[in-house]
């Protein structure tokens, strides 16, 4: 991340109101996180760092049976 981006997050926390709320800082650090992942998606497919659904779906049916024994 550049740093004036990383600045005008800072300055964005440091210019809240004292009357914001603890779920309104919640749900900023939620949109935060999910525009990294949204960012990171997009790199890996960029990278072509990607699987098929097929992939995904046996890999998701593995750990599941992993998990539960069966």
């Amino acid at each position: 991340m550049s740093r004036s981006n990383i600045e005008k997050i800072v300055n964005l926390i440091k210019d809240l109101p004292e009357t914001t709320r603890p779920e309104e800082i919640d749900e900023i650090m939620y949109r935060l996180y999910a525009k990294k992942e949204i960012l990171e998606g997009l790199d890996d497919s960029r990278k072509n760092k990607v699987i098929s659904l097929e992939e995904f779906k046996n890999r998701m049916a593995e750990k599941w049976l992993k998990e539960n024994g069966t």
